[in-house]
């Protein structure tokens, strides 16, 4: 501005010196140019500082404008976020409205909620299954717990079994070809006094039949009596000999009856194998699952250190639906053990038929 101030100054003066110039001539020309040229200089110092004033306020002007401008600035930013969001949800609209109409989406909501309903459904099934699988683990655990023994005394105890049996199918093949050679010795002894009891019956009979003949026709009964004492003294062996069959017959009878032992069938029992029998057998409901519990009883011939048995379950379709194992230590024998299992999961309207066995060891 101070620059402009003294280019303007210079150049009036430069036009008044001139003016001046061609002035000289005249002293009254000269005052006057002086005294415009005082007047001149005092409007130019006004309007300078006008131009001052001037510049001033637009500086302050411009400094308003540019603070004004500011929050403008942070609006068009917002404006264009906005503007942004607002032509990315009109995208979305029209891809929804190409999509589908109103009805479908509903129809999709509906959908949805009922997959959500069957999904809490299998959830809360889901619940129940873990239930029972935490009661399934736990009886396993237990029946961990009790089966976690050495390995040797079962091994022995297998190796004592199979000779044991071995030994007793031997004694047992032993006894039964005996006792049929001895029966059919028997037979024999019975056929042939069965048919000479036959015989001597006959000549009983004949002998009758003579003696009533000669009783009519009036010979001396002596002769007669004589004669049936002799047949009766021939005939004594034979009737001794047939009813000496006959006491060793009954004795063998005797024997038999006081030897015979009430089988467990006739107890009630039922064979699950290797010689044990169970009975009075139960399926009650135990919660959400089942529970079976009845007697075993040991009618092999030996004592079990461990018994080892197993429960099978199945369903109307004959399809195995759960299988558990469970054992019995000391089990001696003629002993009546009684059992309580659990059959997690399953409930008795949904188990058909369930099996009790023993468990081979291999």
């Amino acid at each position: 501005m101070k620059f402009i101030r003294f280019v303007t100054l210079s150049t009036f003066l430069l036009f008044g010196l001139l003016g001046i110039t061609n002035a000289a001539d005249t002293a009254s020309d000269g005052q006057q140019v002086m005294k415009e040229l005082d007047d001149f200089q005092k409007a130019l110092s006004g309007w300078m500082k006008n131009l001052d004033t001037l510049a001033s306020q637009f500086t302050n002007f411009q400094k308003n404008v540019g603070d004004s401008l500011t929050p403008l600035k942070d609006f068009e930013k917002a404006f264009k976020v906005n503007d942004d969001k607002l032509n990315s949800i009109i995208s979305r609209l029209e891809g929804i409205e190409k999509t589908t109409s109103v009805s479908d989406v509903k129809g999709l909501l509906d959908s949805f909620g009922k997959t959500l309903d069957i999904i809490k459904k299998l959830l809360s099934d889901l619940t129940k299954r873990v239930e029972d699988q935490e009661i399934k683990t736990a009886v396993l655990e237990k029946r961990y717990q009790e089966a976690q023994r050495p390995l040797d005394p079962i091994k022995k105890a297998i190796e004592d079994l199979n000779k044991l049996v071995t030994d007793k199918l031997g004694e047992q093949e032993k006894r039964i070809t005996s006792v049929e050679d001895g029966v059919k010795t028997r037979m024999a002894s019975l056929d042939a006094a069965m048919k000479s009891f036959d015989g001597r019956s006959k000549a009983v009979s004949d002998l009758e039949t003579r003696l009533k003949k000669i009783e009519k026709s009036g010979i001396v009964i002596a002769t007669g009596t004589v004669t049936a004492e002799a047949v009766s003294v021939t005939h004594a062996p034979s009737s001794a000999g047939t009813e000496t069959v006959k006491v060793s017959e009954g004795t063998q009878t005797a024997e038999a009856v006081k030897e015979r032992v009430v089988t467990p069938e006739e107890e009630g029992y039922k064979e699950i194998g290797d010689g044990f029998y169970i009975r009075n057998v139960t399926l009650s409901l135990f919660g959400s699952s089942s529970q079976i519990k009845g007697e075993i009883k040991n009618f092999s011939e030996r004592d079990r250190s461990i018994a080892a048995f197993v429960v099978k379950v199945y369903n109307t379709s004959e399809m195995l639906l759960f299988t558990q194992d469970f054992s019995l230590k000391t089990f001696k024998t003629g002993e009546v053990r009684t059992f309580n299992e659990i059959i997690s999961g399953y409930t008795p309207l949904e188990i058909a038929r369930y099996e009790i066995l023993t468990k081979r060891r291999y």
